[in-house]
């Protein structure tokens, strides 16, 4: 049993700790307040492959296979003999795992030292590099390092809905990226894709990602949001270059959503075992045209409906016959019908490699997953 004095005195010790030398202490901190020996702080790396170790980068653990990365696979706790994994998650956003060994821990009670832990490493993460370093196996261009930064997490769950999503190529992802907020009575989605290449995308990426973030924090809605990031990329460049972009908006209380299709990035439902491609009024990519009008179309969620959008460098990838949204992308949407949202986006990358025979991508790819629970 873990006394509640000595969860108290756990968060008290993770605040003490400098950020800076978080990993290092917590080995200690842990083993003296809960009976935790031998601790293991595992991060997942930028692809979403590895739990990395964060006190040593050489010890990596597989997702696939392992019993750690059965714990990040389903985020739940896995006992293996003494010794337990825990998933290490901050409200759908999991960092990774916590090993180590215990003694007569119930697993409520573990599962408050892994919220500890991982409520420390998501403040550590805004104040220090370390976790940023150990999560990344070599070098990331400029670009990329943008976009990843660009990112609000990588998941979100509330009592409504459960989100995930992911970047590829994690190393040089150039324009494709994905944005969201939860604020009260709505969740508010982005996808964008900057055209051109390196650092020519990113940036304009982040041109139409910050207008858009600067008019839903003045309280406007997804128009007024496409329409000024509209204006700010076509300011800059002129119509010379644009961003594809697809921004929705949903209701926490009713489930009705808004979308508004600035170009490429496709959204598909998985409702009961059926898959099906929304058909979305597609309008003019932000910043082509000198101060475009965007259009709301409605739509409406269910509870047990499952969202999924992709980028062009998903659906529109071919193997040299056919594309990965003509058949495989729907097949994978409906196998995986039974997993939670992060794994789903894990599968249809690694489907989307099959399908390609591992060939690198022509384009970046985005994929993020929504379970909506109403």
């Amino acid at each position: 049993m873990i006394a509640a004095d000595s969860l108290r005195a756990l968060g008290v010790a993770l605040r003490a700790l400098p950020l800076h030398s978080l990993a290092d202490g917590l080995p200690a901190v842990l083993a003296e307040h809960v009976g935790v020996k031998g601790a293991v702080v595992r991060l997942v790396d930028y692809p979403a492959v590895q739990l990395v170790s964060v006190a040593d980068p050489r010890d990596a653990v597989p997702i696939a296979g392992t019993v750690v990365g059965a714990a990040y696979r389903e985020q739940q706790a896995v006992l293996d003999g003494p010794e337990a994994h825990l998933p290490l998650v901050c409200r759908g956003h999991c960092h990774g795992v916590l090993s180590g060994t215990v003694q007569d821990a119930e697993l409520a009670e573990l599962a408050e030292v892994a919220d500890a832990v991982a409520d420390a490493l998501q403040v550590a993460d805004v104040g220090t590099d370390q976790l940023t370093r150990a999560r990344r196996d070599r070098r990331m261009t400029v670009a990329a390092e943008m976009q990843w930064d660009l990112l609000p997490a990588r998941g979100l769950a509330c009592a409504e809905f459960t989100l995930a999503g992911q970047l590829e190529p994690a190393y040089s992802v150039r324009g494709d990226n994905f944005d969201w907020s939860l604020d009260p009575g709505h969740l508010t989605l982005t996808l964008t894709n900057g055209w051109g290449e390196g650092m020519d995308a990113a940036v304009v990426t982040a041109i139409a990602i910050s207008a858009m973030r600067n008019a839903r924090r003045s309280g406007h809605g997804i128009a007024e949001a496409a329409a000024l990031a509209d204006q700010a990329v076509y300011g800059q460049y002129a119509g010379e270059r644009s961003v594809a972009a697809l921004l929705m908006s949903i209701d926490l209380a009713t489930g009705a959503m808004s979308v508004v299709d600035c170009g490429s990035p496709e959204l598909w439902l998985v409702r009961d075992e059926a898959c099906t491609r929304i058909d979305l009024d597609r309008q003019v990519p932000l910043g082509a045209v000198e101060e475009t009008l965007y259009r709301v179309q409605p739509e409406r969620l269910l509870p047990g409906d499952r969202l999924v959008a992709v980028s062009d460098g998903v659906f529109d990838s071919s193997d040299g016959e056919r594309t990965y949204a003509d058949t495989s992308l729907p097949r994978t949407l409906r196998t995986t019908r039974g997993l939670p949202p992060a794994q789903v986006v894990r599968a249809v990358l690694s489907d989307l490699a099959l399908f390609r025979d591992h060939r690198e991508l022509d384009d970046d790819a985005v994929v993020v997953c929504l379970d909506w629970r109403g």
